[in-house]
């Protein structure tokens, strides 16, 4: 097997398709066709061929983690439930034949090469520093404090189902007791301001359900009325 043509891709022109005896093999990045010195008259065995089909697998699985990570600050549960269900188990491909009939088409996978690519891509993203819990942990409660007034109970529940260890949440939150009282206030201000909430024992259960123990409540509802 030998490359007859390396071509620039007209629509991604940072990545250039490989053709192998005068047919599509693969593609790979510019920074990985760089890497791999690949050149037109290189000769193949299959099983070297094979592991240039996984670098390009690996090139635009991690492309596509990139722009997942991108969107916003993710946990590295996040990235790797992801990774898993777009790669591991992905949607089957749907087609229409020669007659007009919807084809579905289960995609077949090699799991341990998957995983291993999987593997590969978070600690590719460690690496740069896109997977990080701790700034990850922070960026949310820093988000949930602007936005949603959330106590530390309901906070340290979001982490966890995030994935985030209990040290990393424990060491963000032993010192936000003041912030969290501050936070029953505001919100106590702003729902009591709701045609829902005058009941002053349903706006009690509200408050309760999001997190701040019984006994805040009843205090900062006895200092507001």
């Amino acid at each position: 097997m030998k490359i007859t043509k390396i071509q620039q891709q007209v629509k991604r022109s940072d990545r250039y398709s490989i053709y192998i005896d005068e047919a599509y093999s693969f593609s790979l990045s510019d920074y990985q066709l760089v890497s791999s010195g690949l050149h037109v008259g290189q000769e193949f065995t299959a099983e070297e061929l094979d592991i240039f089909l996984q670098e390009s697998n690996f090139g635009k699985a991690y492309e596509r983690a990139l722009n997942y990570v991108m969107i916003r600050p993710r946990s590295e549960k996040e990235i790797n439930e992801y990774l898993t269900r777009t790669f591991l188990y992905p949607k089957p491909k749907m087609y229409k034949s020669k007659t007009g009939e919807t084809v579905v088409k289960k995609q077949e996978v090699d799991k341990e090469k998957v995983t291993h690519m999987i593997e590969r891509i978070i600690g590719r993203l460690h690496e740069k520093g896109y997977v990080d819990d701790e700034r990850f942990a922070a960026a949310w409660v820093n988000s949930r404090q602007l936005t949603k007034k959330s106590s530390k109970r309901k906070l340290e529940q979001e982490l966890t189902v995030k994935g985030v260890s209990s040290e990393i949440i424990t060491e963000l939150l032993q010192n936000r007791d003041v912030i969290e009282k501050d936070n029953l206030k505001e919100l106590i201000a702003k729902k009591s301001r709701q045609t829902k909430y005058q009941d002053q024992a349903k706006l009690m259960q509200y408050l309760v359900r999001q997190g701040f123990s019984y006994s805040d409540v009843k205090t900062a509802l006895e200092q507001e009325y």
